[in-house]
This record gives structure tokens, C-alpha cells and sequence, in this order.
């Protein structure tokens, strides 16, 4: 009887340096066990696939791009390969490395990551490869701080660096001066010129070409928060008239639009972009800051240039702002944006996400396709299999792990009950997704073996 090399030996992950086992399924991947009720079309949404253009995730709980400061000239490390390691292991279907900036003083530390140089290819790559060794798929954050740059890392204050050590304090950009400094420890922002603007779009593209090359799955663009392409957007920040960079909202949007352009011309047909976006500056009407509406206004535009998800997020761009901080603060903009119902389109939400009670809410209520958490993964790493135990998915762990299951040893915290939406609500033409049905012996996988 003829044997089979994988009956005795795991196979290798492909493209790495080192060996490590090809999972047999990704973690994190929904298993239906037969003569169980739970089918594709009602396994919670959490662990529904996802797909945008040529990428499908295997479930829609995504690691959320976070700053580490802990880059030397913008060069990732094996710090970040173990950080960023640690959830493609347990099950984050999607990993969104950090910010990372397009240009040396793009940076908003001198120790945050770059992609400025192609020498900065190779560190990115060694991310990619683990997390693709684990069957996840990998985006990352490409940004300009604008006149957020150059300050030191929070723990440090969150001041401005001398050039002494390091700094570049009159080299931070912004639309205008009248934008003003962020607060007292922040630069008084140099104003770009039409020709430095031009060189911050080709930097964007050029960053894409590269982290194309480095091998990610999709490319994230930071337009929130008050960094460059955000302080353009919001007429509280950016003053300028006389060119098309400021002034009307055609003029303020057009830097969002032409780095989505640059970035879209850059990079396969296949790949999606994912835009993070303040959809209010939280200010009141007298100084004119963003809104909603303004957000409603810019989103299809986004689409046309190119952008696949949006990343509902808010505020950061001037200092007076009075944020309703909460548990989902920020749902109902994901809601809003949803409720435009436009064709291809992922909407995502973030922020305050901190128990799988939300997650359930979020995605059953069809607020938003995915949730992108943030600092719960740092306080627990495992937090998809939260999730799973939490709304009784069965979901994929780590091969190498097997004899440390999640489940039934780990107890949930609290039990979710999921009571799935009608088919049309749970799969309306913005929430694009492809399922896959992988027959094992025993069970079915909601999901992709790895490639």
C-alpha cells in the first residue's frame, strides 16, 4: 500500500530560510465538526472568511497597526518578528504592521519604522515569512506624520527631539503654518511646497513597490489622527489657498487621493488597499473641523481611486478636541459608512475593543465586516480563541501546540449568544467574502490551507 511523505513527516513552510511545519489548517480557522448544527452560513461572523480582491482571511479578527518605536534608521528587527509572530501563530487572520513611514522625516519618532530605502526590503521580509509560515496574511501602515513628527517615544513624553540627538525639529511639514504645532512639545510645522508634496506621493508609491517586493498581502495607508494626509483633509488644520492642496474639500482631499493613486499604480491588480480614517475630528462647528458628512462625502471617493476597506477611526488632528470616549465610540461612524452600501467595500472598526462581547456585537449587528483590535492583543495574544470559546466556534489551533488546546481548558470569561442575521443582512454586496469548504477526515474548515 502506497505511503504518503505527510502520513509521516510535516511538510516544510515554503520560501523560508529555516524549517518550520506548513500548518495543516491556519489557526483561527471556524471547524465545523459533522452532525453538529453549525454550518458555513451560521457559523458565527467573527469566523466567517473574507475576501478582497485576490486576499481571503479566514476570520474577521485583525490585529490593528501599532506603533513599537523600536526601529534603529527605520530598520525592523527580530523584536518585530517575534511581535508580530505571536499572533500569526494563534490565529489573527490578518496582521497590520505598525506605521511606518515613506520618508526619513516622515517618521513620528526617530525610532519608528521606515521603507524609504530598498535597503529596508529585507528586515520587512523576515515579518512577512513568519507570519505567512503560519497561513496568515500580513498588510502594512505606510505614512507621513506630518507635523506630528519628531517627537520621542510616549513612555519619553512625547516631546521634540533635538537634532543632537537625532531629531529633525525644522524639517517637520505640514499644510501651513496656521495649522500650528500639535501642542507646546510638538515642531511649529515648515510649510510643504507643491514640489515637496509631489516628492511625498512618489515616496508612498515607492514604499508600496517595496513592501510588494518584501512580499505583504495588502498595503495600509494612515490618513487619520492628525498625521500628514488627515491634516490636509481637516479645513482646521490646513489653511492654504491659492493651489489645489487647500482651501475647498476637493483641494484638502486630493493628497488622500493621489497617494491612494500612487500607491494603487504600484502594486498588483489583485492586492487590496485598506485607508484608516478620522471620521470626526471631535470639534466643535467654529473650527471647522471634519466631519461625518465630510467622511460620507470622501469614502466613495476612496473607492474610486482604488481603496478597498476603510478603517473607521477618529479625532487627533488639534489638541481641543473633546472625544465621547467609550465602549464601540467609534461603531456608529463604521455604521454610517456601512449604511452607504457601496459595492466591494469592507468597512472596518476600531478602538475600545477590549472583550469578545464586542466583537460578537459589532459583527452580528452588521455594523462594520471587521474589527480591528489593538491593545487587547498586546494583554492577550490569544484573543481569537477568546473569541472562539467565547461564542462557541471551534476553531483551528496550532499543530505544534496540540497538546495544550484552548479548549475546553480555557473557560471563556462569558458566554456570547449569537443569534445569526437573515442571509441578505449578513451578506449584503459591501461585504464581499468567498467561503471555501476543505474536507478533513473528520471535520470541515471554514478557510484556505496555506498556499
Amino acid at each position: 500500500m502506497a505511503t504518503k511523505y505527510c502520513d509521516f513527516r510535516s511538510e516544510p513552510a515554503v520560501g523560508l530560510p529555516y524549517f518550520v511545519p506548513k500548518p495543516r489548517v491556519a489557526a483561527g480557522t471556524a471547524i465545523l465538526p459533522p452532525g453538529h448544527e453549525v454550518t458555513a452560513e451560521s457559523v458565527h461572523p467573527a469566523f466567517r472568511p473574507i475576501s478582497l480582491r485576490n486576499v481571503t482571511v479566514q476570520n474577521r479578527v485583525w490585529v490593528a497597526p501599532m506603533c513599537m518605536y523600536s526601529s534603529k534608521d527605520g530598520f525592523f528587527s527580530d523584536f518585530h518578528v517575534v511581535h508580530y509572530g505571536q499572533w500569526a501563530m494563534r490565529g489573527a487572520g490578518m496582521i497590520t504592521v505598525e506605521q511606518t513611514a515613506v520618508t526619513e522625516t516622515g517618521r513620528n519618532t526617530p525610532q519608528d519604522a521606515g521603507l524609504w530605502s530598498d535597503e529596508h526590503i529585507a528586515p520587512l521580509k523576515r515579518i512577512v515569512d513568519i507570519v505567512h509560515s503560519q497561513c496568515q496574511k500580513v498588510a502594512i501602515q505606510l505614512q507621513h506624520a506630518g507635523r506630528k513628527a519628531g517627537v520621542s517615544a510616549p513612555w519619553l513624553g512625547l516631546k521634540l527631539v533635538p537634532e543632537e540627538h537625532g531629531g529633525w525639529p525644522d524639517q517637520v511639514y505640514g499644510p501651513t503654518p496656521g495649522g500650528g504645532a500639535w501642542n507646546d512639545n510638538y515642531a511649529s510645522p515648515v510649510t510643504l511646497t507643491e514640489k515637496n508634496i509631489f516628492d511625498i506621493i512618489q515616496a508612498f508609491g515607492d514604499a508600496a513597490r517595496r513592501a510588494v517586493v518584501a512580499g505583504v498581502d495588502a498595503i495600509a495607508v494612515h490618513g487619520a489622527h492628525g498625521y500628514l494626509l488627515h491634516s490636509f483633509a481637516s479645513a482646521a488644520s490646513n489653511e492654504r489657498t491659492g493651489d489645489q492642496w487647500g482651501g475647498s474639500f476637493e483641494n484638502r482631499t486630493r493628497l488622500g487621493l493621489e497617494v491612494v493613486r500612487a500607491i494603487r499604480r504600484n502594486i498588483p491588480d489583485g492586492m487590496p488597499i485598506f485607508y484608516k480614517i478620522s471620521a470626526v475630528d471631535w470639534l466643535p462647528e467654529s473650527l471647522h473641523g471634519w466631519t461625518l458628512e465630510d467622511t460620507l462625502k470622501f469614502v466613495p471617493l476612496l473607492v474610486d481611486a482604488g481603496v478597498d476597506l476603510v478603517d473607521i477611526s477618529s479625532g487627533g488632528v488639534d489638541r481641543r478636541q473633546k472625544v465621547a470616549l467609550g465602549p464601540q465610540y467609534q461603531v456608529p461612524f463604521a455604521a454610517a459608512v456601512k449604511r452607504l452600501d457601496i459595492l466591494g467595500l469592507t468597512v472596518a472598526t476600531v478602538g475600545w475593543v477590549r472583550d469578545a462581547a464586542t466583537v460578537s456585537d459589532i459583527l452580528t449587528s452588521g455594523n462594520a465586516d471587521v474589527v480591528h483590535v489593538a491593545r487587547e492583543f498586546l494583554r492577550n495574544p490569544n484573543f481569537v480563541q477568546t473569541v472562539a470559546l467565547a461564542t462557541a466556534t471551534e476553531t483551528a489551533w496550532v499543530d505544534q501546540y496540540h497538546r495544550a488546546p484552548t479548549s475546553p481548558y480555557t473557560p471563556a470569561t462569558s458566554l456570547v449568544v449569537f443569534q445569526p442575521l437573515s442571509h441578505n443582512a449578513q451578506r449584503g454586496p459591501n461585504n464581499v467574502h468567498n467561503l471555501k469548504h476543505l474536507q478533513a477526515p473528520d471535520s470541515t474548515w471554514i478557510g484556505s490551507r496555506m498556499a
